[in-house]
């Protein structure tokens, strides 16, 4: 038996601490495309400190031979090789870096492409609308509203769209802030009830709200109200607009008829220390539930209106969730992941039936009461898989577009909302495609 020395000197290599935060930026892979086993990859970095060196290892297989150093804008690229038979799943490496010393971790996804399937069953049909589309709201009367927006100095806008035809009928102007900017549209829901449109103005912390005939705003509130709103939920029988805070456990609670703030709910993750990180919200108004879904813990939750109480359930296949919706009659929740590229079928308790995985990059899901199915789009994966009602898999439909948001009309249209064209395109104009079954 080897016997290890009482001491090993390391005067060679003097010790300094070293921070076990990086100073700057990384990703591994890509949101855009799926990283699969075999290809070529890379982990980026940026905002490093000029001249930092940069090292990444797998385990204890160190990746790079010999250290690479951030250039004068703090930026270094680390090409990475997935081995060929890879499974798919999560794989975490080290980046350790000198002047100055850090030690942390970045997360590596490898994803499988999910092939088309039984997509001639539907007919598509896609119009270009603005850039960046973000979101979209069908009202009563076949309006098709869409939010978009390329960031604060490129504009934005709310545009109404025939929903059978996608003809454009009106744009409109979209209100500035205090600095004279366009106050940005990205999420949108529509009150058939009052005939008006909410919009969530994420980077101003704000809400406008519009009418839906003329698209002039109704209300815009305070600048800085509301923090990151990002999804809305309409309760037109209790004239009630709930908007998600995103990334925090609040739901902010507005009347619809006067347009004024009445409330604030909250999201309470009672085991572990975990928070409650909102962002898609759905309601059962007849049950008086609000939905959502945790982004960056496993949390599925809903509050009941009546007493403000929140149930939260720990759903660990769900990672990174993004979206969430219901179906009313059997009570059964669908939830999105962008991480785990897949939809968890939950009960209206919140367990599991079943897990099914869609491809990389999993953002938003639909029911579609009119066929009994579910939609859901994939960012990276370029598709959009449809679903029976117990999960499992019966089409994938390809798309050129890079999807975003999905939204189901009465009669079994579903509408997709891409924000732009194929990843590394430089064209950013987004579009709409409308989804239908094949006569």
């Amino acid at each position: 038996m080897a016997v290890a020395p009482a001491a090993i000197a390391f005067a060679e290599t003097p010790w300094a601490p070293a921070s076990t935060t990086l100073p700057g930026a990384a990703r591994a892979g890509s949101r855009e495309v799926p990283v699969k086993a075999g290809d070529a990859t890379s982990v980026a970095l940026q905002r490093l400190p000029a001249g930092a060196s940069v090292s990444v290892l797998y385990g204890t297989e160190l990746l790079t031979p010999e250290p690479l150093k951030a250039d004068a804008e703090g930026k270094v690229t680390v090409p990475l090789k997935v081995p060929e038979g890879a499974e798919r799943g999560f794989y975490p490496l080290t980046i350790v870096t000198q002047n100055p010393a850090s030690v942390s971790q970045v997360v590596l996804k490898v994803s499988e492409v999910v092939p088309p399937l039984n997509a001639d069953a539907f007919t598509l049909k896609t119009v270009p609308v603005g850039e960046r589309a973000y979101q979209s709201a069908l009202s009563a009367d076949g309006k098709l509203f869409v939010a978009t927006a390329r960031g604060p100095n490129d504009g934005s806008t709310l545009v109404r769209l025939d929903a059978a035809t996608l003809a454009v009928e009106a744009q409109a102007e979209v209100p500035k802030d205090a600095k004279g900017k366009q106050i940005g549209v990205f999420g949108v829901a529509v009150d058939n009830a009052h005939g008006k449109v909410w919009t969530t103005n994420t980077l101003s912390e704000t809400l406008t709200v519009y009418d839906a005939a003329d698209l002039k705003p109704a209300k815009i509130f305070p600048e800085g109200s509301i923090q990151h709103p990002r999804d809305i939920a309409i309760d037109e029988a209790n004239n009630r607009a709930y908007v998600s805070a995103a990334l925090s456990p609040f739901v902010e609670v507005y009347d619809t008829e006067t347009l004024e703030h009445v409330g604030q709910l909250e999201f309470v993750a009672d085991r572990g220390r975990a928070a409650f990180g909102t962002i898609d919200l759905t309601l059962d108004a007849k049950n008086g539930r609000l939905y959502s879904i945790s982004r960056d813990t496993p949390w599925i939750g809903w509050i009941d209106l009546a007493t403000g109480k929140s149930t939260t359930v720990s759903v660990p296949q769900a990672q990174g969730a993004t979206d969430i919706d219901r179906d009313p009659e059997t009570g059964r929740l669908y939830v999105v992941s962008q991480e785990s590229n897949n939809v968890v079928v939950l009960d209206a308790e919140g367990e599991v039936l079943a897990d099914t995985y869609i491809g990389a990059g999993g953002v938003s899901v639909v029911w579609d009461a009119k066929t009994a199915q579910v939609f859901a789009a994939t960012r990276a994966g370029g598709s959009v898989a449809v679903l029976d009602r117990d999960g499992k898999l019966v089409a994938n439909i390809p798309v050129d577009e890079t999807p975003n948001h999905l939204t189901a009309g009465p009669d079994g249209a579903v509408y997709l909302v891409s924000m732009y064209g194929k990843p590394g395109d430089d064209d950013q104009a987004g579009s709409v495609t409308r989804i239908t079954p094949a006569k």
